[in-house]
């Protein structure tokens, strides 16, 4: 398709299609920074019983099973939250 746009004979598209494809590259570049990032994930699990939170963390499945034994007779919520990430 960028092909066929290009051929349209407008002196800026193929501008427009070099800035697109740079900005494209630079977010592919943030994305990899990130993830590579330590610390993140970014976000946690948090177990609330009857509206206390009783456990957070990333390793839900670990500890899951112990949290529903411990608190069988509770009403279990799992919920996550996220921590804000700054882009320089």
């Amino acid at each position: 398709m960028t092909n066929e746009v290009s051929a349209m004979g407008n002196t800026e598209l193929p501008e427009v299609i070099s800035r697109l494809r740079n900005i494209e590259k630079q977010v592919g570049q943030i994305n990899m920074k990130l993830q590579a990032e330590p610390g993140l994930p970014g976000f946690e699990f948090f177990i609330e019983a009857d509206g206390e939170e009783i456990w957070s963390g990333l390793d839900l499945d670990i500890h899951y099973p112990r949290i529903m034994e411990q608190y069988s007779d509770k009403r279990l919520v799992i919920n996550w939250r996220s921590f804000p990430v700054t882009l320089i």
